[in-house]
C-alpha cells in the first residue's frame, strides 16, 4: 500500500512533467549539506536564517494559489546524494513555507528536492511553483 505521501509526490511529478512552472526564482546563494558538515552550531544557524530570509523575502511578494508543488533545486558542480540535497534545501524550504503562509508539513504543499549541475564554481538555488 502506497502512503498518502508518495501518492501527492507521484501526482507532483506528473503535473511537472507536462505543466510550465507558474513561478521559477532564482536564489543567489550557496546551499551546504548541513548533515556532513562538522562546523559550529552558530555558524550553521547563521547561515539558515539568512537562506530563510532571503527566500522569504524573493516569494513573499507574489501570490500563490494552493494546492501547489513547490520543486527546490540546488545548484553545484557535485551532485549531492538524496538526504544531503534534502538537508541542503531545507532553509530553503523553510522559507518559502514562510513566504506562501503555510507551515512546510501542510499537505497542500508537496516538496520535491532536487538538484542540477553547474559549472566549476557555480552554485545557487532555484525555486519553481506549480499548480496542483
Amino acid at each position: 500500500m502506497i502512503s498518502d505521501r508518495l501518492e501527492r509526490l507521484e501526482k507532483a511529478l506528473a503535473i511537472m512533467g507536462w505543466q510550465r512552472p507558474l513561478l521559477v526564482v532564482d536564489v543567489p546563494v550557496r546551499l551546504v549539506n548541513t548533515s556532513n558538515g562538522r562546523e559550529h552550531w552558530r555558524a550553521t544557524a547563521k547561515r539558515a536564517k539568512t537562506v530563510r530570509a532571503l527566500a522569504r523575502s524573493l516569494i513573499k511578494r507574489r501570490v500563490v494559489p494552493l494546492p501547489c508543488s513547490v520543486r527546490l533545486v540546488y545548484v553545484g558542480p557535485r551532485h549531492l546524494d538524496d538526504d544531503g540535497v534534502a538537508s541542503a534545501v531545507k532553509s530553503l524550504r523553510d522559507g518559502v513555507a514562510d513566504a506562501l503562509g503555510v507551515d512546510d508539513r501542510d499537505p497542500s504543499v508537496v516538496w520535491v528536492p532536487d538538484q542540477e549541475r553547474g559549472g566549476v564554481r557555480e552554485y545557487g538555488a532555484r525555486v519553481e511553483i506549480y499548480l496542483g
